[in-house]
């Protein structure tokens, strides 16, 4: 609070605020503002200060990852492949499951950096931004080696899913009302990977992935009847695909089902586990109840 001394000028009914009490309240406000917007950070509010030994192990560590990673997806989807760089319009592959997954990738490598750089000492607005920078420039290098693979291309749709997908936590971190809806991805190998009818990786086993939208509907219910219903308790809709590579058989499967909000089961509040719980809450990683609308119609099931 200000305490600020007012003075009346004689003659007049104007109040006059001191310059010192001024520049009081100037502070006061920015504080006030600095402080709504670091309360979308996942950690508590502090002073910063980078600690270059931890932003030291994070770089390494990146660093390692992305060099295997680089390796992994060279040997698996580009080897025997290179030619000249190319565009390609590919929106409709794998029925879009793969535009979805894109965006996943995008978010979770936001995450991922995010909740790094604050246990550094950066700043939750540096985080959130760099942690967007992070993951774009990652998959923006996926997407360029894909230009020069001759079986692939550069797409367009692919990118636009890279860069709306780490920017979406940024939009969370200035607008609340987007934290209670959340984008999940799970996962069963479908037959054809188990039974080696397909080579790759599971990254693209768009038959064994299903993408979620997970709703906080506690967050979203009036005062009185947030009591009936459980704070981690989520309702989420899905979407994936079944024969993708079938153009004849492929078909969509849209669910919605229940799902948990881990950010609200799992306790501790340090630095690593709110770290932690908000990177796994970006899976759906136990089977739960669902029910599934196809062109076969609508089917009851504990989905994955």
């Amino acid at each position: 609070m200000v305490n600020a001394a007012f003075s009346q000028q004689s003659g007049s009914n104007n109040i006059v605020l001191k310059l010192k009490e001024r520049s009081a309240l100037a502070d006061s406000l920015k504080n006030s503002s600095e402080s709504s917007v670091n309360m979308g950070s996942q950690l508590p509010k502090e002073k910063y200060k980078v600690n270059y030994i931890k932003l030291g192990a994070i770089t390494g560590i990146t660093a390692g990852a992305f060099l295997w990673l680089h390796n992994y997806q060279k040997n698996s989807w580009w080897a025997g492949q290179r030619g000249k760089f190319h565009f390609q319009n590919d929106w409709d592959y794998a029925m879009s499951a793969d535009k979805a997954g894109h965006f996943f990738d995008g978010a979770l490598i936001q995450a991922i950096y995010r909740g790094a750089l604050e246990w550094s000492g950066f700043s939750p607005t540096a985080s959130v931004w760099l942690g967007a920078a992070f993951s774009l420039a990652y998959m923006t290098d996926v997407e360029i080696e894909d230009g020069f693979a001759t079986d692939w291309g550069f797409s367009l749709g692919d990118e636009a899913a890279n860069l709306t997908g780490a920017l979406y936590p940024v939009a969370q971190y200035y607008w609340k009302p987007l934290r209670s809806f959340n984008f999940k991805w799970s996962y069963y190998p479908s037959t054809e990977l188990t039974t080696g009818q397909k080579n790759g990786a599971f990254l693209d086993d768009y038959d064994g992935q299903t993408m979620w939208l997970s709703v906080n509907i506690h967050d979203l219910l009036p005062k009185k009847a947030k009591n009936f219903w459980p704070d981690y308790l989520n309702i989420a809709t899905g979407y994936g695909v079944s024969n993708y590579k079938d153009q004849q058989n492929r078909y969509q499967n849209y669910y919605i089902g229940l799902d948990l909000n881990w950010e609200r089961i799992l306790p501790g509040k340090s630095k690593f586990m709110m770290w932690f719980k908000n990177v796994i809450n970006h899976f759906r990683f136990l089977p739960l109840p669902a029910l599934q609308f196809n062109k076969e119609g609508v089917h009851y099931k504990v989905h994955w």
